[in-house]
């Protein structure tokens, strides 16, 4: 009977390397790095779990996080199979997690000493190994069965208005609710996919839109906030008026130079400059305060 080997993907580097050390022992482990998604997936899984002799689970933060994960480990001790806990990653809080009660090893793929560690503690679960119980547990849903379902909906058929709004509020609902970030890629995906149909309204596009550049992107600003639009556009009109005030004083300044060199020499041409040049560049800095002052006072409507 192979070795059942539970992992979240984000794992899958060194699970892959314990797989590996699993095989040059000669034992048969079965993982699912070669199954695609849907319903004969989450049955194939439930499948090798009941005929596992041995289950292994790679423990780490982000499998204990893996809903797909801790369904199995729960179906697993459920079927009383033999659990064997093997740490593969950081652990904040092991105390708290399902397998506290289980002794855990840890592996370091640069460690021989810890794989035949492991391989022991394997062939001492095995002998733990009982019948399954009659009659079964019920079988785990299939993990986020309601994404599944949305996407079936989104490619099956053209949706209308009323269908469209209630898939985009299911997914921002799912969005904000996930924390595994390789679920959270997956309903951009689906919020793309619906945006590209050539049914979608503009209406359902812009809601997609402003959910995407939201978890997308969640530290950019946001232009599409109209205090946003009013604090760029207020320091945009500063930076004009100030360009312009510098303008309107080098044009005055260079009127009243070329208008005295000719007749009263370099030093008055410079000092005619200096005379024209700075008031009006005075007045016109203070009129783009008190202007860019008033903007920011103005509310918003």
């Amino acid at each position: 009977m192979p070795i059942f080997l539970s992992y979240s993907r984000k794992d899958e580097e060194v699970v892959k390397v314990l797989a590996q050390g699993f095989g040059a022992a000669h034992r048969e482990v079965w993982f699912d790095h070669d199954l695609g998604g849907g319903d004969a997936w989450w049955d194939k899984i439930l499948d090798n779990i009941r005929s596992a002799s041995v289950f292994v689970f790679a423990l780490s933060d982000k499998s204990l996080q893996s809903q797909p994960c801790r369904a199995e480990l729960d179906y697993a001790r459920k079927l009383d199979r033999p659990v064997l806990p093997v740490q593969v990653g950081p652990v904040a809080n092991f105390r708290s997690s399902p397998v506290a009660d289980l002794h855990t090893i840890t592996f370091r793929p640069d460690n021989a000493l810890s794989a035949f560690e492991i391989m022991a503690a394997i062939d001492e679960k095995a002998h733990e190994l009982k019948p399954l119980p009659d009659p079964l547990p019920t079988p785990p849903p299939i993990p986020y069965a309601y994404l599944l379902a949305l996407g079936r909906q989104i490619d099956s058929t053209e949706l209308d208005q009323a269908q469209q709004t209630t898939v985009v509020d299911q997914l921002h609902r799912a969005i904000t609710e996930e924390t595994d970030e390789s679920v959270r890629q997956d309903i951009l995906a689906m919020l793309r996919n619906l945006m590209n149909k050539p049914w979608a309204t503009n209406r359902t596009e812009n809601a997609a839109k402003t959910i995407i550049r939201t978890i997308a992107t969640p530290n950019e600003p946001k232009l599409d906030d109209p205090r946003q639009i009013h604090e760029e556009s207020g320091k945009g009109r500063f930076y004009r008026r100030y360009i312009g005030a510098l303008v309107a004083a080098f044009i005055a300044g260079s009127t009243a130079f070329l208008a005295e060199i000719t007749e009263y020499g370099l030093g008055y041409a410079l000092f005619g400059f200096l005379v024209f040049a700075g008031p009006t560049y005075l007045l016109g800095w203070l009129i783009t305060r008190f202007s860019t002052r008033r903007a920011r006072r103005t509310p918003l409507r």
